[in-house]
């Protein structure tokens, strides 16, 4: 008993960790894509550090034994260390959850370079942010927990365009950053030896900022400037529930099943607007008269419930496979006219071959290879046109000599939407780095 008490505090001190830096965590720019100005913004669908390299596939993923090499004397004397396995912390599904053998701690960077194609005209943007940390453990043969916090969205955009108004030129600028941010609890049962079950509890916090701005020529006597300045500050729950089935097909393979249901009926928030006229230069406004005005009014940002299906074929101690499908009904008009969150299906395949469990031989095989390929049919429908994403990934596992950890390398090439019929083509190269450790941090003793 003392064992699940000192497990329990350790995790609970682990919490408040990451409540501290979530409340000290300001709004910023982890994006520059027009598109993430709709609804929550760009949903984040890396996954972490072993997700991250299969085109964020993890429904099915379940590793069977799953470790680096271990260079140390033990493996040079042939004992034995199949008691415990490496893991990596799963968020694709709680129910993998159930498979943590060792205490693991998970954080990783995410760099994210595009090269956004509208009408000729291109631009480049670049950022860097932490990607997730979490923290996983075994409470028991059959029963893991994993804590957390990663990005669930993530709004920046900056643009302009010029029009007229009764013959007087204009200038229109819209501007946006934050997103919402997310901290999870989760656990994962294994009900027999062909079936684990799983829960996720999500808090999800932030605040998207956005600014819209109409500024006349400067020889306008006429009409004021513009200034609409709103904020949604966003504080829910949510749930994730997962199941995974796994047979053996014979000594050397099996198979793997999994479901994940994400049951959203909105994200509930608070907004603040302000729409005031204004004369001046642009961070020196002379405000004139507030147009509108709305404090701590209660809203809902549009997000509907996710069902994903996933298939795994594993070779033991060898390679596994992958296909998840991502089903979410959205079709939910944004504040943009002709704009809608439509509906989704997202088809992400993935491939792993493990490390080596030598210490001898080359230092290539000591490696962990992951390859995947991933496709969004419609983030947004634009006056009627779909926009698509499709991408190619690519991960590397490097071992941590004598001991059970890893270095991760990630990286994801790929496209979204396309230049023309009012779409903006954006093609990314982005960068993932983490670090996975694994240890025995909370130890049951025979004797208290």
């Amino acid at each position: 008993m003392k064992f699940l008490y000192t497990t329990i505090y350790k995790a609970l001190a682990f919490s408040v960790f990451l409540l501290l830096i979530s409340a000290v965590a300001p709004a910023q720019r982890n994006t520059d894509s027009p598109y993430s100005q709709f609804g929550a913004g760009l949903i984040e669908r890396g996954g972490f550090n072993g997700n991250y390299g299969m085109g964020g596939a993890g429904i099915a993923w379940r590793p069977y034994q799953y470790r680096p090499v271990v260079y140390d004397s033990l493996s040079r004397s042939n004992a034995k260390l199949n008691d415990r396995g490496t893991n990596y912390i799963n968020p694709s599904n709680p129910a993998s959850f159930s498979n943590i053998s060792l205490t693991t701690f998970e954080a990783g960077l995410h760099n994210r370079n595009t090269q956004y194609t509208s009408n000729g005209q291109e631009r480049a943007g670049s950022t860097t942010q932490l990607s997730h940390m979490s923290l996983g453990f075994p409470l028991g043969e059959k029963w893991g927990m994993a804590i957390g916090i990663l990005p669930f969205s993530s709004v920046g955009y900056d643009y302009t365009f010029n029009s007229s108004v009764n013959s007087v030129n204009t200038n229109s600028s819209f501007e946006g950053s934050g997103g919402v941010n997310r901290v999870f609890v989760g656990t994962g049962v294994l009900l027999n030896k062909n079936f684990s079950l799983g829960v996720t509890s999500n808090f999800l916090f932030g605040n998207i900022k956005e600014n819209r701005r109409i500024v006349f020529d400067n020889t306008n006597t006429e009409f004021f400037n513009t200034l609409d300045n709103s904020e949604i500050i966003v504080s829910d729950l949510s749930f994730d529930f997962g199941l995974q089935y796994f047979k053996d097909v014979n000594n050397k393979s099996r198979i793997i099943l999994g479901l994940k249901v994400s049951p959203f009926e909105g994200i509930n928030a608070t907004e603040n607007r302000y729409l005031r006229n204004y004369t001046g230069a642009v961070g020196l406004e002379d405000f004139r008269d507030t147009v509108f005005q709305s404090e701590d009014v209660r809203t809902s940002i549009p997000i509907r419930p996710t069902y994903g299906l996933g298939f795994a074929f594993e070779k033991k101690l060898n390679y596994i496979v992958f296909l998840d499908y991502t089903y979410q009904l959205m079709d939910q008009a944004t504040r943009v006219s002709g704009i809608l969150l439509s509906t989704n299906h997202s088809v992400n395949l993935g491939f792993e071959k493990y490390s080596k469990t030598s210490s001898f031989g080359s230092f290539l095989n000591k490696l962990g290879y992951r390859t995947g390929l991933l496709y969004n049919s419609s983030l947004l429908s634009i006056d009627g046109k779909d926009v698509e994403e499709i991408g190619i990934s690519f991960g590397l596992s490097v071992p941590l000599r004598k001991t059970f950890s890893t270095l991760n390398f990630g990286l994801q090439m790929g496209r979204r939407g396309m230049d023309g019929n009012g779409l903006v083509q954006e093609d990314f190269f982005n960068f993932m780095f983490g670090v996975t450790i694994n240890d025995k941090w909370f130890i049951q003793r025979k004797y208290d």
